[in-house]
């Protein structure tokens, strides 16, 4: 095909994941036929394993193709946003996956048939990226979150239980036995702001929802140039496990005792180091910088407020740094001059 049909032309890269090739045969072909019933022309490539999807989405780029449709799950789809990060190429959605964490956020139907109607709409949305490096390593863009302590640690073997290898279970049991309980961790935002605590884990997110729909930040806002971090200061691995059970499937709570920040750059320090991951991959331990990249992915989905992120009209611009929870004496500073007097 020549560069000036793909140009008007649509790539759809599909992995449907899960079922008997037959199965997945007919839900690529369904889509397929939806979309071209909805005035949509396209190719189709497979992505499986999903990695492949990263280097397919950057050659659709550079081949001119108008619009690139990833239809999987929440890991297929970031795959492919990794591939398109940076370009002007919009982003379709077609969610066939368990979580489907991005479409959910950004109210993107579930139903086939009403997700490509979303995308002949064309309504385009520039929506932020986090951009993470670890230590000396490449940089990484993450749409969904980047995990620092427990939670990666035991992700590997985690997924491996979830796709059906109980023999996982005896390491996450050890690892979740060795993980350090009292970490101190060090994290400098926006204006020199610091915060240290003892914490377990921290989360930076883009998105509300991550994992099975928990929600982890419930202001998060995917256009307002800001990541959502949250700490969770002195919480046992008990009440880590109990936080995020009750955020399972939109879950909201009340979240006492839990540090909510809102930055556009972030470094964090840990000491004993811990392991990090963004958007399940796993990316080693060491000093992390993060900092959004403001629409820097164009994503065809509806207006604000049909998902569950906030709009900028509603999400919190500013968190407060709350006090207490810190290690003594507090180490917060807004100013990068010295510590907030404690009440």
């Amino acid at each position: 095909m020549s560069k000036n049909n793909k140009n008007k032309t649509s790539l759809l890269i599909a992995n449907p994941g899960s079922g008997t090739a037959s199965s997945r045969t007919a839900l690529i072909e369904q889509a397929t036929r939806c979309l071209q019933q909805n005035g949509v022309k396209l190719d189709v490539a497979i992505a499986k394993p999903k990695e492949e999807a990263i280097g397919i989405a950057r050659k659709a780029v550079k081949d001119g193709y108008k619009v690139v449709i990833a239809m999987g799950g929440d890991d297929t789809i970031e795959a492919i946003i990794r591939g398109l990060a940076g370009s002007k190429t919009p982003l379709g959605i077609i969610s066939a996956g368990t979580a489907n964490n991005l479409a959910k956020s950004l109210g993107i139907p579930d139903v086939l048939e009403e997700a490509c109607e979303v995308i002949s709409s064309g309504h385009v949305r520039k929506l932020d990226l986090g951009q993470i490096r670890v230590k000396d390593g490449k940089k990484f863009h993450f749409f969904e979150l980047a995990v620092i302590g427990i939670a990666a640690a035991i992700y590997p073997a985690a997924e491996d239980i979830r796709k059906g290898s109980l023999l996982k279970i005896k390491d996450v049991v050890s690892t979740l036995l060795q993980a350090e309980t009292t970490p101190k961790v060090s994290l400098t935002m926006d204006g020199g702001s610091k915060i240290t605590v003892e914490t377990m884990m921290v989360t930076v997110s883009n998105v509300p929802l991550i994992g099975l729909n928990f929600l982890v930040a419930p202001d998060a806002c995917l256009d307002d140039g800001l990541l959502d971090i949250s700490v969770y200061p002195e919480f046992s691995k008990t009440q880590l496990a109990a936080y995020f059970a009750k955020t399972v499937h939109e879950g909201k709570t009340m979240d006492e005792g839990i540090q909510r920040y809102r930055s556009s750059t972030l470094t964090i320090k840990t000491d004993p180091k811990m392991q990090v991951m963004a958007d399940g991959v796993m990316l080693g331990k060491g000093k992390v910088t993060i900092k959004v990249r403001a629409g820097a992915l164009r994503v065809i989905a509806p207006k604000p407020g049909r998902g569950i992120e906030k709009p900028q009209t509603e999400a919190i611009k500013v968190l407060p740094v709350p006090a207490g929870h810190a290690v003594p004496p507090a180490e917060v500073s807004m100013d990068g001059k010295g510590p907030v007097p404690q009440p």
